[in-house]
């Protein structure tokens, strides 16, 4: 038997065959319906508006056609077991790989998020490495970014709990970075500049990221096995949704996803892209090659480049290295957005940064697969304005001369305008084209149905979700329209972490604050349809009856208690919920945040610092000292710290209290100030922190001692029923 081809080792004209068939199908969608789309035109004569119509349609049904396209190729790899040349089939790994000397830094970028499910997912792929007997070849990194001070000092005493539980100090390591520059991958550029040298791979997560750790070490073996692979990308799935909004989203996942990246991989091959999480990188050449440069703004201004992965991909390519999608791999997974609101809110940071690509999309030496993939982000936003435009030019026809009705020629069973058979063509094949993905994810599902509650679950769950989509779709339209133009106009997005709670839901206040705008739109829109072009309503009404119902639904798919429901009736099911992989189980365990207040102490995290020796000398570790003295600022420093002992912390800004605890040699005088001045010489916030302190001090002993005695009268028990027996 033939041995089968490494990784990287492609036959020459497998890559372009893969390509002309893969894009010649597009090609012919497109082509097909733009011919319907034009002879819908003829009729009236090709004028201004309607050239502008069809340049429109060509760019907007060419995106539907690629996306049936990745299915169709996606559904033929399924049907043959397989694409023969993924992953999993080009790299044949011993069950125990030898990866002595191979040093690999897991790192996981984190913003203000919740500390005990951040540290929790880091144990769980520490166990399953040290599982596999491979925790020697891996270090895990916990690089905050966060600018909350009550979690920052979380982060601190939940990192040391977790080494002192795993025995791990020198392999799990956290480092707080003092200048918050540029984002996630500014957090990640740091990184590679302090430790980078050290490793010869990274694999970079989110902060709802998981990897099992026999994923993690095919990953590192698959890079060992093709030095040409520059980056090997995971499809993570979506996992751990409660609510109603993220159950759907889930199931879309499983439902559609798959097929999607299979198809993705049939013309990609080693052409990939990068997400910027859930991935192995070889970090010498990233390092190298993958340093962003910044983009033109208004005069002299230079922007930074925000959504990173995509660039750094086609800079990888642009060297000369392969990234490769595993996308039929096992043991990667994320967590979606808790709710609509949350959704919207990481599309806009998307949205802008996709934007920025624009300047990448015709640089020279990027190869064809790049360009792609950047012109695809690009529209990916893009399309949602370019759609509205059509609806309005297809409106505004319809209302000055019914012959040129285009969309009410699409559903003639309630137009007054018929146009023939041509009408029922293009309806038939954009129907066809839009909902191929969803019929092919289907018949993939069946074979698994017992993984997905059963054939009719599959087919309930199925109809709901295209439901759902079918009215978020004209909503999201709106607002990427938004985002769009705010982009345009130079508006900058901060950088927040996304709310991973699920516990609230959406508010009938945030829906209505975020929603209501759109909702009223959709109603006046729907009246004034109805009242001017009435036969025309029919067309548009899936979409002004979507914005109408924005409100209700972002409210109705939020909730917690209607997710339980769906799950209980047997609806939305994946796998992963019916038997999780034990990585995903407890990730809800953990160290919460104290916050702010405790409701007895506010600003506990700085009396934790200031008074607590444990949060104290680990706070002082843990924090770096600059190279150079702040001579200048120490006067300044030691006036903050004389009004925070005399007057208490609230006679100091946010921005006073963050500095101080940058500080080292500040926070240690203050431990030992506040400890040995006299009662009466401290602020009242201070007398209280130290009671509190104390008190906390008593209990702890107190159950202490209750413990022990309480083993001791055992013992004693013991004892005494062995005399007599």
């Amino acid at each position: 038997m033939k041995n089968p081809p490494r990784l990287g080792e492609i036959a020459p004209d497998v890559l372009p065959f893969r390509r002309v068939s893969f894009f010649g199908t597009v090609a012919g969608f497109t082509f097909l319906g733009t011919w319907l789309f034009y002879r819908l035109l003829k009729p009236g004569g090709i004028h201004a508006r309607e050239e502008i119509l069809l340049f429109l349609f060509v760019l907007l049904f060419s995106q539907i056609a690629y996306g049936s396209a990745l299915a169709l190729f996606g559904f033929f790899q399924w049907l043959r077991g397989g694409d023969p040349l993924d992953l999993g089939s080009l790299v044949r790994l011993d069950k125990s790989p030898r990866l002595e000397g191979v040093a690999t830094a897991v790192v996981m970028p984190i913003f203000n998020e919740p500390v005990g499910r951040v540290f929790a997912a880091i144990e769980k792929m520490f166990v399953s490495l040290r599982e596999e007997g491979y925790e020697q070849s891996f270090d895990f990194f916990i690089l905050s970014d966060s600018n909350d001070p009550a979690v920052w000092i979380e982060e601190e005493k939940a990192w040391f709990h977790l080494c002192q539980k795993l025995g791990a100090f020198g392999k799990i390591f956290y480092r707080k970075r003092r200048l918050m520059t540029h984002g996630k991958s500014g957090n990640i550029a740091d990184f590679c500049r302090r430790w980078g040298r050290r490793y010869r791979y990274m694999i970079v997560l989110d902060a709802d990221s998981i990897m099992t750790g026999k994923l993690l070490v095919r990953l590192v073996a698959a890079m060992e096995a093709n030095p040409r692979a520059g980056i090997i990308q995971t499809a993570p799935k979506l996992v751990r949704g409660r609510s109603l909004f993220r159950r759907i989203q889930q199931f879309s996942f499983h439902l559609c996803a798959p097929l999607f990246f299979a198809g993705s991989h049939f013309w990609q091959l080693p052409g990939g892209t990068y997400w910027g999480h859930n991935a192995i990188i070889r970090l010498e050449p990233f390092m190298r090659h993958c340093d962003l440069p910044d983009l033109p703004g208004p005069g002299k201004l230079r922007l930074h480049i925000m959504s990173h992965d995509t660039v750094e991909a086609a800079l990888m390519r642009k060297a000369g290295y392969q990234i490769w999608f595993a996308y039929a791999e096992d043991g990667s997974y994320e967590e979606g957005p808790t709710h609509w609101i949350e959704s919207l809110g990481r599309d806009r940071r998307w949205c802008q940064g996709n934007l920025q690509h624009f300047w990448f999309l015709f640089a020279p030496s990027i190869p064809f697969s790049s360009r792609v993939h950047i012109y695809l982000g690009l529209m990916s936003y893009l399309s949602s304005p370019l759609w509205l435009v059509f609806i309005l030019l297809s409106t505004w026809e319809a209302y000055r001369n019914q012959r040129f009705a285009v969309l009410s020629s699409l559903i003639d069973s309630y137009a007054t305008l018929q146009l023939g058979h041509t009408g029922e063509k293009l309806l038939a094949l954009t129907v066809t084209l839009l909902f191929l993905p969803k019929f092919l994810g289907m018949i993939r599902l069946f074979s698994l149905s017992s993984l997905y509650g059963g054939p009719l679950s599959i087919v309930v769950s199925s109809l709901l979700e295209s439901l759902f989509w079918a009215i978020v779709a004209p909503v999201q339209m709106l607002f990427y329209t938004g985002f769009v133009g705010l982009a345009l106009l130079g508006q900058k997005i901060p950088w927040r972490s996304p709310g991973r709670s699920e516990s609230g839901g959406i508010s009938w206040r945030d829906a209505w604050a975020t929603f209501g705008p759109v909702s009223l739109v959709g109603a006046c829109a729907t009246i004034a349809v109805w009242h001017w072009i009435p036969f025309f309503f029919w067309v548009l009404s899936p979409i002004v009856f979507a914005w109408t119902l924005a409100v209700p639904v972002a409210w109705v798919t939020g909730s917690v208690r209607l997710g339980e429901v769906t799950r209980r009736l047997g609806l939305f099911l994946i796998p992963e919920e019916l038997s999780p992989p034990k990585e995903l189980l407890g990730l809800d365990v953990g160290l919460p945040v104290e916050g702010q207040s405790d409701g007895v102490v506010p600003y506990r995290w700085l009396a934790q610092v200031i008074l607590d020796p444990y949060c104290h000398a680990l706070h002082l570790l843990l924090l770096r000292r600059p190279k150079s003295g702040k001579e200048k600022l120490r006067a300044r420093y030691g006036e903050l710290a004389r009004v925070l002992v005399q007057e208490g912390p609230e006679k100091l800004s946010a921005r006073e209290r963050w500095a101080l605890l940058w500080d080292a040699e500040t926070v240690a005088r203050l431990h030992e100030t506040i400890w040995t001045l006299p009662s009466d010489r401290l602020a009242p916030y201070w007398r209280m922190a130290i009671e509190a302190f104390q008190r906390k001090i008593l209990q702890g002993l107190a159950a202490s001692l209750s413990t022990s005695g309480k083993g001791i009268v055992a013992r004693e028990q013991l004892k005494q029923r062995s005399s007599e027996e």
